[in-house]
């Protein structure tokens, strides 16, 4: 039986740490849920939510790279508008699945720092389920979110899961030196 779904919103942590030249390491995150809850694979259910166009090579490769870890990929691609605007979220079907999985999981992690799963966690919440929030730090996880949530922890502080593109600071500011 699952016991834990893992729900991430990749395209939030995506623009939120590229912009500030850092990436997710999506295994060590997977290695961290598991560690973290004390479950094996079998028992966690890991999913990605990942918009992508068709010609962009580099979240295509990322796309691929989840589904070899183990997520089950819920893809879509992005709609062009004439404009030049694009449509790309995937809140929507992150939702449909934490509802669908509800009578079959104890409990929830949403990888996110996005607002507008406050309604999800709180309707999670009314019904019995554990609802853990793993976000951004530096302010990119909605308040409101970390308030519903049963509990929060920065991604930012889980050694390992968010690293420098290039060699600079650690998201969180420089680390102190060890003393002898």
């Amino acid at each position: 039986m699952v016991k834990l779904a893992v729900l991430v919103d990749v395209q939030n942590l995506q623009e939120t740490f590229e912009r500030q030249g850092y990436e997710v390491r999506y295994d060590a995150l997977k290695e961290f849920i598991k560690r973290q809850y004390g479950l094996e694979e079998r028992e966690v259910k890991f999913l990605a939510f990942i918009p992508h166009r068709r010609d962009d090579e580099r979240r295509i490769r990322l796309l691929d790279a989840l589904s070899f870890m183990g997520f089950r990929v819920v893809a879509k691609t992005v709609r062009e508008h004439a404009d030049g605007g694009m449509k790309a979220n995937m809140d929507t079907e992150l939702v449909l699945e934490a509802v669908n999985l509800m009578p079959s999981v104890e409990g929830f992690v949403l990888v996110t720092g996005d607002s507008d799963f406050v309604a999800l966690v709180d309707h999670l919440s009314r019904h019995g389920k554990r609802v853990a929030v793993l976000g951004p730090g530096r302010g990119s996880t909605s308040v409101e979110l970390i308030r519903a949530a049963d509990q929060f922890q920065n991604l930012d502080e889980i050694p390992g899961v968010v690293l420098a593109r290039f060699p600079q600071e650690p998201p969180n500011g420089p680390r102190p030196e060890p003393t002898p």
